[in-house]
């Protein structure tokens, strides 16, 4: 559980949160008229469904560090607990489909994490830089 209220505020926050992917199979399914004019998943109810924003630096990593932001979000909200903050790193260094620092494509990010895995800001930390370092 994540935020400052009790367990089923929590719980009325997530059933909330996960209302539309429940009830619609597709975002295409939902009617217009029940779209609102703003949806935040960093306060719904009180509870923030989102990890901190990080800084990139001065690498050209914007598709990966936003990449593992989404991917956090959405296992919050479908688990309905933290998740460890997963390693733009690893995804830069060892998505030989991309190009680190210099640029690529997320959705080459989405490939590698669903045929491969995904490792934790822990296990190999953020340094802002691709040239000279090796997938290890």
């Amino acid at each position: 559980m994540f935020g400052s209220k009790g367990g089923s505020d929590f719980k009325a926050a997530l059933a909330k949160a996960q209302k539309w992917s429940k009830t619609y199979k597709s975002a295409d399914d939902i009617p217009d008229k029940q779209i609102p004019d703003s949806y935040d998943f960093r306060n719904i109810d009180g509870f923030d469904f989102t990890n901190p924003l990080r800084d990139q630096g001065a690498c050209g990593s914007c598709y990966t560090v936003s990449f593992t932001q989404v991917i956090e979000s959405r296992l919050k909200l479908k688990y309905g607990h933290k998740v460890p903050v997963l390693s733009p790193q690893y995804l830069m260094q060892c998505n030989y489909m991309n190009e680190g620092c210099d640029g690529g494509w997320s959705f080459f990010h989405g490939y590698l994490g669903e045929n491969g895995y995904l490792v934790s800001e822990k296990c190999a930390p953020y340094k802002a830089k691709t040239k000279g370092h090796t997938c290890g």
